[in-house]
């Protein structure tokens, strides 16, 4: 019975640990996924910030000041959501290793518990 319990209990911490593993998988994408996404838009970015000083080589008369100056703020924006969303994500990458630890301290304890106990 104890055997059964305790085969029960590691079967629920090795099910524990493939859902921390996937979730982390999944934020590492979504991390990778972002930094593209800011590269391009710095890429951009600079594109659009050598346009409004006039240092792009070659005059641009399709785009007024003031479109591109509501395409830099835009930008802007855009990048601080971007930025926003990353600490969000590293922040639940952070709890995954702490909930990790916490249950490699846990299984731990219960070991000793069990040579103290016999």
């Amino acid at each position: 019975r104890r055997r059964k319990l305790e085969k029960e209990t590691k079967q629920l911490i090795k099910q524990e640990e493939l859902k921390r593993l996937h979730k982390a998988q999944a934020v590492q994408r979504q991390l990778e996924e972002l930094e593209e996404r800011q590269r391009a838009l710095e890429i951009f970015g600079v594109k659009l910030e050598r346009e409004l000083r006039g240092e792009s080589g070659k005059y641009s008369g399709t785009k007024d000041e003031t479109q591109m100056l509501h395409e830099w703020f835009e930008l802007v924006l855009e990048k601080n959501k971007l930025m926003r969303y990353e600490s969000e994500l590293l922040i639940i990458a952070q709890e995954l290793e702490l909930e990790d630890h916490q249950s490699r301290l846990e299984q731990k304890l219960r070991e000793k518990m069990a040579i103290d106990g016999k």
